[in-house]
């Protein structure tokens, strides 16, 4: 078990950026996910088939395009996103409500063994003997939000741990994306209403995909430029989180940004900039 810092270059960078960042991470596998692409898949504990079969054929299809899945190990839709990402190319990342020394559900344990054994990852903010706690749950999904560029909701019911995912996804500005349900199932109450109130409506993976960093332009960048950069993706960062993020002052920050989008590298758009 690794113990990793916020001043560790192997905490997760997305995480700095949101409010409230764990202080530290207990972490078990591939700590490289962490800092990787990453799109988190969460939903009903209590899922139907069609979303049982939707969270792993998007999470597999995702995991063949290098995208990491990330969920809480958690029954139904969870469960479905590890195994869907684990059956594809790539890797997942799994959140733990609890500690290292008391996997929950346990039944889950074989499936925790599965993603280590398998180059994943798992990740806790608690220490190893804290047993789960029914509010420790929805803390924790920050942290899956967080990681992610953004999270696909499949299914879930009303005043649910997917719709705190999907309220939390929107506050730290990430992209949340939906799969449209049947009104007349309770399962489909979290999705339809965020579709409603401005998520993505996906019906395919590449619904997804067009929101994902694509590979960056390989470019000849001073070291000024690069301090900066680094920091950046599709997603749109403010020259405050550029600050506290670099230590650099607003002025120097605000003359690398303006050179930067002279040369065509960086936009600014609503919200701050974002990688061209």
């Amino acid at each position: 078990m690794k113990l990793i810092n916020m001043l560790e270059s192997s905490y997760p960078q997305n995480l700095k950026k949101i409010k409230n960042p764990p202080t530290k991470l207990y972490a078990e596998g591939n700590t490289e996910l962490l800092n990787k692409n990453s799109l988190a898949i969460v939903g009903t504990r209590r899922p139907t088939e069609y979303g049982k079969k939707v969270s792993f054929n998007f999470a597999k299809e995702l995991s063949d395009e290098g995208i990491c899945v990330v969920s809480g190990l958690a029954d139904g839709i969870d469960s479905y996103a590890h195994l869907g990402a684990k059956s594809g190319k790539g890797k997942t990342i799994a959140v733990l409500g609890c500690g290292f020394n008391h996997i929950y559900p346990e039944h889950n344990l074989k499936l925790y063994q599965e993603i280590l054994e398998e180059g994943g990852c798992v990740i806790s903010e608690y220490e190893p003997d804290e047993i789960s706690k029914p509010e420790y749950f929805p803390t924790r999904n920050r942290i899956i939000s967080g990681l992610a560029m953004g999270a696909l909701i499949v299914e879930g019911r009303n005043r649910s741990g997917s719709g705190i995912t999907a309220r939390i996804a929107m506050e730290q500005k990430k992209e949340v994306f939906c799969i449209p349900s049947n009104i007349d199932k309770k399962t489909g109450f979290v999705p339809n209403e965020y579709i409603k109130m401005g998520a993505h409506l996906v019906t395919n993976i590449q619904d997804i995909l067009e929101y994902f960093p694509k590979q960056r332009k390989t470019v000849k960048m001073n070291l000024e430029y690069l301090e900066i950069y680094k920091y950046m993706s599709k997603i749109p960062i403010s020259v405050d989180d550029i600050c506290r993020l670099t230590n650099l002052s607003v002025a120097s920050v605000n003359e690398r940004l303006m050179l930067m989008e002279i040369e065509g590298l960086i936009k600014n758009v609503a919200g701050g900039y974002v990688v061209v």
